[in-house]
């Protein structure tokens, strides 16, 4: 007898954001829109929105895992990662800079599906150095749009647990749960359309389901 295929994977969901310095030009943005079809990613929700300071600042301090203001993230250099460290002056100024910049223009948040969301965004993305990603991988979104190590045009969760916080600061109104229950099923069989109007893709309604 035929082997029984497998059945698809849980679709794992990450938090991307097109920053600032990408938003602001028109054909950057739809690159990343296009890449992120075209590397099979399923957008669940997407949405312009615009950070003030202190929103900014409350992200960073969620996203390196603290909600106090006496440890910052610091720039990880070698795994394009936030780490915690102690509040250096260095650390502070790269802190202060990101938090202006992120607050500086309209961004785009997108929660995005696939069976290897996180770490495939982060691949996709590139080194969060601008002149590593140049050199190491100049097909990456950072590689091909980045301007400098604030201004790489992209932000990715580092794992499933920040994608998780990180979705629910973005995106309050959505329930995570909820999505996995009655969404994430019909997602992952394929019972979907992607709608170019909302830039999302769509759960199939029980009368276009029929007819496909």
């Amino acid at each position: 007898p035929a082997p029984a295929m497998a059945a698809p994977r849980r679709l794992q969901l990450t938090l991307a954001l097109l920053k600032p310095d990408a938003v602001a030009h028109p054909l950057v943005r739809e690159a990343v829109h296009a890449a992120i079809l075209r590397h099979r990613f399923l957008i669940v929700r997407a949405k312009e929105l615009r950070c003030g300071p202190e929103q900014s600042r409350r992200f960073y301090r969620e996203h390196a895992g603290t909600s106090g203001a006496q440890r910052l993230p610091e720039p990880d250099a070698d795994s394009g990662r936030c780490r915690l460290g102690p509040c250096l002056s260095a650390g502070r100024f790269f802190y202060q800079r990101l938090v202006e910049f992120m607050a500086s223009g309209p961004m785009w948040a997108y929660i995005l599906a696939h069976e290897n969301a996180v770490p495939l965004w982060r691949s996709l993305m590139g080194p969060t150095k601008v002149f590593r990603a140049r050199h190491s991988d100049p097909d990456s979104i950072r590689g091909a749009y980045g301007l400098t190590d604030t201004r790489n045009t992209t932000h990715g969760s580092d794992s499933p647990a920040s994608a998780s916080r990180e979705i629910a600061f973005f995106f309050p109104e959505f329930d995570e749960q909820q999505w996995y229950e009655q969404e994430e099923p019909q997602l992952r069989r394929g019972q979907l359309r992607y709608s170019a109007e909302e830039r999302v893709h769509r759960v199939l309604r029980a009368q276009e389901a029929e007819v496909t």
